[in-house]
């Protein structure tokens, strides 16, 4: 058996550098929606009947413009991002199913669609900076000039 040639390798990698941006951009969306919903949660600190809540909001809207910078720079390939941004959601879960009482099955179609989308992150830019490590190896291709054969 041959070794496969350089143009099967830089074909390989290419192919695996698109399968991990496609499973980044299923994880930034993800983070968008998680920010979206820490976003839409400020109106309830606001409709408190006594006085509205300012400080609730403030952390609301941090912690919302936080999972949007994480999503954003998850975006790049940063794979801290990722792996901050996995464990807010899973921090997140964790605390309002221990310690607000909420069922663990409480909204279970979000945290499965949000949460593996947030895993295939993780795997995304993982395996995006191993595809940059491997490309490193392979010589770039020759330059081709109009009008001879591929080689």
């Amino acid at each position: 058996m041959t070794a496969p040639s350089d143009t099967h390798r830089r074909a390989a990698i290419r192919g695996r550098e698109a399968v991990a941006q496609s499973r980044i951009r299923a994880a930034v969306w993800a983070g968008r929606i998680y920010a979206a919903l820490f976003a839409a949660l400020t109106i309830f600190p606001l409709l408190q009947r006594n006085q509205p809540n300012w400080g609730g909001v403030a952390i609301l809207v941090v912690i919302a413009a936080a999972v949007l910078g994480l999503s954003e720079l998850l975006r790049r390939g940063n794979r801290v991002a990722a792996g901050l941004l996995l464990a807010a959601f899973v921090v997140a879960k964790l605390s309002a199913w221990l310690l607000g009482g909420e069922p663990l099955w409480s909204g279970a179609l979000w945290t499965v669609i949000l949460g593996g989308a947030l895993v295939n992150g993780v795997w995304g830019t993982i395996e995006l900076a191993a595809v940059r490590r491997d490309a490193a190896s392979v010589p770039p291709a020759p330059e081709r000039t109009p009008g001879a054969p591929a080689v």
